[in-house]
Parts: C-alpha cells; sequence; structure tokens
C-alpha cells in the first residue's frame, strides 16, 4: 500500500447511526455488532497514521429544516420520524462522529446529502488534488451509504478496498449480500482490517 496515494474513508460513523442514544438508532433498529465494528475501525484508523496514511469522514445530515434532504430520502419509511425528533441535523450531537473515532486536525471531513460520498460534495477535487489514487472504506451501512460509495468511487477509477469487519449493516444477512455483491462485481476488494493493515 502505497501511502502518498491512499486515503481511509471513514463514512457515516455518527452518534445518530452508531450510539444507543442516536435518534436512528432509537426509531429504526441498532446496526448489527457496532461496538466491534467501531473497536476494528479505530484499529484501521490507528494503523494508517501509523503508516502516514490520510484519513477522510463523510458525516449525513441536513439542514433544521430538511430542505436538502431530497425525494428520495424524505420518503424513506423512517425518514419522518427521524425528522420530527430532529435527527441528523448538521451540527447537533446526532450529527457528530461517535467519540472513538473522532476525526483530529488535518483530516478530510466531508459533509453529505445523499448515499454517495462523491454526490454533490468536493470528495473527488480534494482526493485528485491530493494524489489518491486508492481508498480503503469502512463504516456504516454497508448496504446504503458504503456500497454506493463504493461503486461511486469504482467509476471514477478508484482502487478501492472495503473492510469486511469494519462495516456494519442492521443484520447480518444485509452485510453480507452488499459484501458478496461489491467483491462478485469487482466494484472492490473485501479484505478484514488485519489483510488491509497488518501488524
Amino acid at each position: 500500500m502505497n501511502a502518498s496515494t491512499t486515503v481511509l474513508l471513514v463514512v457515516d460513523m455518527q452518534n445518530s447511526f452508531c450510539h444507543p442514544d442516536g435518534i436512528t438508532c432509537r426509531v429504526a433498529a441498532p446496526l448489527n455488532d457496532i461496538d466491534a465494528v467501531i473497536s476494528n475501525l479505530a484499529e484501521c484508523i490507528d494503523s494508517a497514521r501509523a503508516r502516514g496514511i490520510r484519513v477522510a469522514y463523510t458525516r449525513q445530515g441536513y439542514a433544521p429544516d430538511y430542505s436538502d434532504q431530497g425525494k428520495a430520502a424524505s420518503a424513506f419509511p423512517i425518514a419522518a420520524a427521524i425528522r420530527e425528533r430532529g435527527g441528523v441535523v448538521r451540527g447537533t450531537w446526532d450529527h457528530a462522529v461517535v467519540d472513538a473515532l473522532a476525526p483530529r486536525d488535518g483530516d478530510i471531513i466531508i459533509d453529505k446529502t445523499r448515499l454517495d460520498s462523491f454526490l454533490h460534495t468536493p470528495l473527488e477535487s480534494i482526493l485528485h488534488n491530493l494524489g489518491i489514487e486508492s481508498i480503503v472504506i469502512g463504516g456504516c451501512v454497508t448496504n446504503f451509504c458504503v456500497e454506493t460509495t463504493v461503486r461511486s468511487a469504482w467509476q471514477r477509477d478508484f482502487d478501492v478496498t472495503v473492510i469486511a469487519d469494519a462495516t456494519a449493516s442492521f443484520t447480518p444477512e444485509m452485510h453480507e449480500r452488499s459484501l458478496t455483491n461489491i467483491a462478485q462485481c469487482f466494484f472492490a476488494a473485501v479484505k478484514s482490517w488485519r489483510e488491509v493493515f497488518p501488524a
């Protein structure tokens, strides 16, 4: 792995989705095995930093009036319940990355309103300006924002690796189906975190 041309992208590891008091977690369902995923992703982040690999974060979130949520997201079955409770509003605790994975000064932070981390964001131009060719991805939700971002990165000619045990979905079946699809379609390599960042 070439540190100068690689980025670790941490997708949407926010209180809303990952913390038991998070609004999305409360109105939808807890993510499967999320504590282990957070622990593994923390190890990945530490390993990336030790190798001189840049770390980037995405945060899904909206304006207080949800005017930027978009038609598809607004119609999602749990969207009304999230809106009623003020969930995932930018600048709130619910929107923030969980403490165990908190960004540091100098990390790349991308705020987005869609599943695709590249859509309507400066992520692609930032990565190109840094000379990034390879993206290692962990985060949540595997079959939503992670898989959508993987496909989008692949279409932009980045080499992509997904960390299987540093990604999370609502059920093991959802998680495994998504990873299988990613691997079988050659959108990305799918590996464990210890394969990506060996001791």
